[in-house]
C-alpha cells in the first residue's frame, strides 16, 4: 500500500485490524497535529493520535502493546500507549 505523506515523509507504516497506522517524520511536522495517525485502505484519515502534551511529536518506532493498542515514545520524553480503534491516549509515562 502506497501512503502519501500529509506534511513531511512517511517513516513507518503498521497494518492493523483497524486500518494502517502511519508515523511521519516529526522534523518540520506542524505542531498543531499529531504525526501519528490512522488511515483506511483508501488512505482516508480516520484519526490523529492524542499526545501527552500539545506540540509534542512521536519520534521513535511504534511497538505493539496488545491486540488493541501500541506504544510510541515522544520527542518530549513520554512513552505513550495509544488505542488503535480511536487514537485516544490510554496512558503516558514521563521517562526523561
Amino acid at each position: 500500500m502506497d501512503i502519501e505523506a500529509r506534511h513531511t515523509k512517511v517513516v513507518e507504516i503498521l497494518k492493523t485490524r483497524y486500518g494502517v497506522l502511519v508515523r511521519e517524520d516529526y522534523c518540520g511536522y506542524p505542531e498543531s497535529e499529531s504525526n501519528l495517525y490512522m488511515v483506511d485502505s483508501q488512505g482516508t484519515l480516520l484519526w490523529f493520535s492524542e499526545r501527552a502534551m500539545d506540540g509534542d511529536s512521536y519520534a521513535n518506532p511504534v511497538r505493539m502493546s496488545g491486540d488493541h493498542s501500541v506504544k510510541c515514545a515522544s520527542w518530549n520524553g513520554f512513552d505513550c500507549e495509544i488505542d488503535l480503534k480511536s487514537g485516544k491516549l490510554i496512558h503516558a509515562t514521563f521517562t526523561k
